[in-house]
Formats: C-alpha cells, structure tokens, sequence
C-alpha cells in the first residue's frame, strides 16, 4: 500500500496501439477489466495513477500523442467516505455478535 495520493484519470489516443503502448510504459491500475471506449475519434481507457504515476505520464515520451486528464482525487473522497463510518461497536446493543442465520424481527 502507497502513502501517495490516488487519482482516476482518463487516458485518451488517437488508436489503441498508441493507448497501449502508454499504458505499457507507465504501468496504471487498470481495475478488473479494463474497456477501452472509442469517442470523437479518439479511443479512451479510465485508470488510477498516484502522483509519481501522474508525473511521469505527463512527462512520457508518448505524452504528445495521448491526453490525460485528471477526473478525481479517489484519495479524497476515500477519505470523505471514511469520515461517515461509525466508531462504536454496532453489536454492543445486542450484548453479542450474531451467529447463525439469524431470525428477522
């Protein structure tokens, strides 16, 4: 796990050879299944970069050829997110973890 921020980005190129041969050099987090999409002549991919990632993108040799454009700091709303999650043990009501399929009541 990295101390540096996230980002999802768009990665846009003129063709996927061009796209994947990005890709191929700055080595972003793709997810599960990466789609690639084709728009205003153009063929698009989301992916997550951390800074150091998003700096050397920006300063790839294939950078002319193909955009990137930050969409969200994904560090920043994890953190957003993380601020609506309780501190206290949801269970200590009931006096115990539930166990079994339970019975609805």
């Amino acid at each position: 796990m990295t101390d540096e921020t996230v980002f999802r980005v768009r990665l846009a190129a003129p063709t996927v050879d061009e796209l994947k041969a990005f890709t191929d050099e700055i080595e972003p987090d793709l997810g599960c299944r990466a789609i690639a999409r084709q728009a205003d002549g153009e063929v698009a991919i989301d992916a997550y970069l951390t800074e150091g990632q998003l700096r050397a993108a920006r300063q790839s040799r294939r950078a002319g050829r193909v955009s990137v454009e930050v969409v969200a700091n994904e560090t920043e709303a994890g953190r957003e997110r993380q601020r609506e999650v309780g501190s206290g043990d949801r269970f200590a009501t009931r006096g115990g973890v539930p166990r079994g399929l339970g019975v609805k009541e």
